[in-house]
C-alpha cells in the first residue's frame, strides 16, 4: 500500500519540518511492514515536502500510525505544516489529512 503525504511548511518552519521528517525516517524504515520510505523536496517550491511510504499491508500502516513515531508524524503535521494532503496508492485522489487521522481512529 503506497501512501504519499504532501506537506507545505508553515511560515518560517521549513528547516524544522525537514529535520523532523528526517528524524522520523530511521524509525519508519524499521517499522514492521514498511517496504520503503523517503522524503522528496519540491525543487520549484522549496517549502513543500512529500513523504512517500510503501507498506506491505493496510494493517502494517495502521499499526505504525498508532505507534509513538506515528504520533510524532501527526504532531509534525499539526505544528509545522501550513497545508497537508494525502494520497493512498498511485492513482488515488488527493485528500485532506483528516482521511489519515480517520484511519488512525478506526482502531
Amino acid at each position: 500500500m503506497e501512501l504519499m503525504i504532501e506537506l507545505k511548511a508553515g511560515q518560517g518552519k521549513i528547516q524544522e519540518l525537514y529535520q523532523t521528517l528526517q528524524a522520523l525516517l530511521p524509525t519508519l524504515r524499521k517499522a514492521r511492514g514498511c517496504r520503503d520510505c523517503r522524503i522528496c523536496r519540491d525543487v520549484e517550491d522549496g517549502e513543500t515536502f512529500v513523504l512517500k511510504m510503501d507498506w506491505d499491508t493496510r494493517a502494517s500502516l495502521e499499526h505504525y500510525l498508532h505507534s509513538s513515531s506515528g504520533s510524532a508524524l501527526f504532531g509534525a503535521v499539526d505544528l509545522l505544516s501550513e497545508h497537508t494532503q494525502v494520497r493512498f496508492g498511485q492513482e488515488g485522489p488527493w485528500e485532506g489529512i483528516d482521511s489519515l487521522k480517520k484511519l488512525r481512529k478506526e482502531h
